[in-house]
């Protein structure tokens, strides 16, 4: 059953941070510069830019990924864009595995047709999206699971509040599990559709009622925020 009763720890955090703060400006800074290296120049949906440019370090907020959404729906390098830029955030200085998800998305013919369906299913149904990027229980893309994938599915709703998709990784129902005392939640990386729906639901479910104790809006990525933060001590902090 969902867990109706709020943390403290994320009463007070959303207490402490607004929206815009903890989520639109939430940056990662990132080696641009690893993106954008000669051999791969012509990475298609390049090149990978920060708040500065496109190389050496740069931060990448929330909020610059967010302004890549309206093409991912309408455009195959689009779609392509988005995904670099979401895992290179998700990333940050470090690149662990990123060769090989950049090697399999390429490898496939209709991978920019794919992501660019799964980021238009994405604002309407999130289990469908989901599928898109995993059917079957099997990745499409190699070394793209859901911790990743996920990412990619949340930046295309373009920073709407309602959004229906949002980052869930091992982490975010790491902490779930502890604060809900629910066995649903665990972690596990290579999740299915029923995980990360069940994990949906509980964001927006703490969202919610922690919105009516503080008279205020609370989107579910607030809540997000704070679930990943929770296991670091710094609320949102990604690498």
């Amino acid at each position: 059953m969902p867990n109706h009763t709020v943390p403290d720890s994320l009463v007070d955090h959303l207490r402490r941070h607004g929206r815009d703060q903890a989520v639109l400006g939430h940056s990662v800074d990132v080696t641009i510069g690893w993106w954008n290296q000669e051999d791969r120049a012509l990475l298609p949906g390049g090149p990978v830019t920060g708040g500065n440019g496109t190389t050496g370090q740069q931060p990448i907020t929330r909020a610059h990924i967010f302004s890549l959404a309206e093409d991912a729906v309408v455009s195959e390098v689009g779609a392509l864009r988005l995904l670099w830029h979401s895992l290179a955030w998700g990333t940050g200085q470090r690149h662990r595995n990123n060769k090989r998800r950049i090697t399999s998305v390429l490898a496939a013919d209709d991978a920019p047709r794919v992501l660019m369906l799964a980021a238009a299913t994405s604002r309407r149904d999130p289990a469908e999206a989901f599928a898109i990027l995993r059917p079957g229980g099997r990745n499409r893309f190699s070394w793209l699971g859901p911790n990743f994938f996920t990412k990619y599915l949340y930046f295309a709703g373009g920073g709407s509040p309602d959004h229906p998709c949002m980052i869930v990784d091992q982490f975010v129902r790491e902490t779930l599990g502890q604060a809900t005392g629910d066995v649903r939640f665990g972690y596990i990386s290579q999740y299915s559709v029923t995980h990360y729906v069940e994990t949906l639901e509980q964001l927006n479910l703490y969202a919610r009622a922690a919105g009516d104790l503080l008279a205020r809006e609370v989107a579910g990525d607030e809540v997000e925020r704070w679930a990943f933060g929770a296991r670091l001590g710094t609320p949102g902090k990604r690498s």
